[in-house]
């Protein structure tokens, strides 16, 4: 795990002495070496911050080839790179590292670009081909690794994070008001949009090949909803996937809420290596999990750590990663995986999790809704509103929500309102408006460029396309987003064996439903009933925090003052803010999650605008 940081420039007008600043922006990423290449005739600089995982003596980076012209820089874990370097072998190829990083050269001599898709991990790589001339780029097909770029005709600046491209002399930073408007809209940036203009994120399952006649972008992968049924037993394929992810040189832990996801994944562990597990709890009943954590952590035999999570670690943290978050994220789950991640941080070096799950298994109620919706998509949205004031708690119950703090039929409001869209402007609306509400303190961004990050969400069978579209858009902009940076702001490696190639590849191929009208992960579960029988029937949680209450007291004064930050009303309406924060506080609406995007933000623009 490390943080990358590069640049071509057939201009030649960049000094070789940058690439030392853009590094030690991201010393965080990897505190345990540093190293830097610089082509030939100084056009190209590759810079490293390492964190050290497998082969701790001899695996720094950056690593060449045999004759020195390819050298290659990457953040992430190559889980298959025994297999790729047999095969590499075989074919005459010498190495002389045991780290997996070696493959990606070896890879690229035999394979040339062709050979990304060959990788199982998760990663964010740069390669410099010195014959060639040329820059080459590739992120795994999630998105668990970040990579953000910046282009002009001749010149390519690169990084794990936008700062490391700000730091570059030749980018004059400056504000894009449509990432701006779709992060106040979604609270996230979907697809390759950043905040800073002119720069982008590289596509999950996407590679970048840069020379001086110009850029190409290529696809790779994209989810397959036909993909061959050879039969796997998604029993064996989870297995083994957390088998492979165990490989380390250095100290290996799991995250365990005691729900579904991590559970399972804690069992597996298990079976493997005894390891520590970590899980942070709160005092407010409703979101507390810790209970769960040590009664999984007891049955499977792991060694339990957990924390209590409370008002004063939001402004702790907020304090300790604003400064460095140079992005806004409004998902306030940033905040409790930070602390457990430090918290793991103590005792390990890397930390199993259970991130995925949801997206690939059917685990949100927004999923189940789907099914409600085709079955009710004929009747007239009046008609249902009305039948829906008229039902008892009872039967309101019974409609697919989970979410805390709301009532149940305000819910199930939102749910009836969303039917009216397509699939996936549905879904969208769905999840914009249970985690930031119907407020838009924005004006609406463009969504039609949305579709083409979803393709081909026709082909997939209708019970699954709230799983698609959550797999293109908040998985890996937010959520996964949310684990990179609170894990590696305290240099912990975060691995996700549910996003393992082959996972994936059942998951969304699998002719087994994952949903039906009143149950969440149905394949999940029955996985669980043998080995953990009385999670296999816990009710679906999400990681949050209480910030309905906390709003109105703990963090009231703290919430407050951010909002009255000048700079956050230079580009949001002043009264709007007002409303929003009266309202919320008077107890007429839930306007958390919109009030916390607005924190968020104005912390952001206090430190990097």
């Amino acid at each position: 795990m490390c943080g990358i940081a590069g640049y071509v420039d057939f201009s030649g007008r960049t000094s070789p002495s940058v690439i030392g600043e853009m590094t030690k922006k991201i010393i965080y990423r990897g505190p345990d070496s540093t190293g830097e290449y610089k082509s030939r005739d100084n056009v190209a600089a590759l810079g490293i911050r390492r964190l050290r995982i497998i082969d701790l003596t001899s695996g720094d980076q950056p690593i060449k080839n045999e004759d020195g012209s390819i050298v290659v820089i990457y953040n992430g874990e190559i889980y298959n790179y025994k297999s790729l370097r047999e095969e590499l072998e075989k074919r005459g190829h010498k190495f002389k590292t045991q780290t997996d990083t070696e493959v990606l050269v070896h890879g690229y001599e035999e394979y040339g670009e062709d050979f990304v898709p060959k990788l199982n991990g998760m990663f964010a790589f740069a390669l410099w081909d010195e014959r060639g001339h040329k820059i080459f780029l590739g992120r795994d097909r999630v998105g668990v690794k970040p990579l953000y770029y910046y282009v002009t005709s001749n010149l390519l600046i690169f990084g794990s994070e936008p700062k490391v491209i700000l730091s570059h002399p030749l980018y004059k930073k400056k504000i894009d008001s449509r990432a701006l408007a779709m992060y106040g809209y979604l609270g996230f940036l979907p697809g390759d949009q950043a905040m800073f203009s002119g720069i982008k994120k590289l596509l999950p399952g996407h590679t970048l090949s840069f020379k001086k006649s110009g850029l190409k972008v290529t696809k790779y992968f994209e989810l397959n909803s036909s993909a061959e049924d050879r039969g796997e037993n998604i029993d064996k394929l989870l297995e083994t996937a957390v088998k492979s992810q165990l490989v380390s040189d250095v100290p290996v832990g799991v995250f365990l809420s005691g729900g579904l996801d991590s559970s399972l994944i804690a069992y597996y562990v298990t079976k493997f290596k005894k390891l520590k597990s970590f899980s942070i709890g709160f005092k407010e009943e409703g979101f507390d999990e810790a209970k769960y954590a040590h009664s999984v952590a007891r049955k499977i035999g792991t060694e339990h750590y957990s924390q209590e999570f409370s008002p004063k670690d939001v402004v702790d943290i907020y304090e300790a990663i604003i400064p460095k978050l140079d992005e806004p994220l409004a998902d306030a789950s940033l905040f409790p995986t930070y602390k457990v991640s430090k918290l793991a941080r103590q005792y390990v070096t890397v930390a199993l999790s259970g991130d995925g799950g949801d997206e690939l298994f059917g685990g949100y109620p927004t999923h189940q809704a789907h099914l409600y919706a085709n079955l009710l998509k004929f009747l007239p949205n009046p008609l249902l509103s009305g039948l829906l004031e008229g039902l008892p708690e009872s039967v309101v119950n019974l409609f697919p929500t989970s979410f805390k703090d709301y009532p149940k039929k305000h819910l199930a409001k939102i749910v009836l309102k969303g039917m009216k869209f397509g699939d996936l402007e549905r879904q969208l609306y769905w999840m914009r408006t249970f985690f930031i509400g119907e407020n838009n303190l924005f004006e609406k961004p463009d969504m039609s460029f949305l579709s083409k990050m979803v393709p081909n969400l026709d082909k997939f069978d209708k019970r699954r396309v709230g799983q698609v579209v959550d797999f293109y858009t908040y998985l890996r902009d937010d959520f996964l987003v949310k684990t990179d940076r609170a894990s590696m702001l305290n240099s912990l490696e975060v691995r996700v064996p549910y996003l393992d190639n082959n996972v994936l590849a059942w998951a969304f191929s699998t002719r087994k439903p994952h949903i039906s009208l009143f149950k969440t992960k149905l394949q999940l579960r029955k996985l669980l009933e043998n080995k953990l029988p009385l999670v296999a029937k816990r009710p679906k949680k999400g990681f949050g925090i209480p910030l309905k209450n906390w709003l109105k007291g703990d963090l009231k004064e703290f919430a407050y003052s951010m909002l009255g930050n000048s700079k956050l009303h230079f580009y949001v309406d002043r009264r709007k803010i007002e409303d929003v924060w009266k309202t919320h506080q008077e107890g007429k609406e839930n306007n958390a999650g919109a009030i916390w995007m607005l924190v968020m933000l104005s912390g952001w623009l206090d430190n990097w605008v």
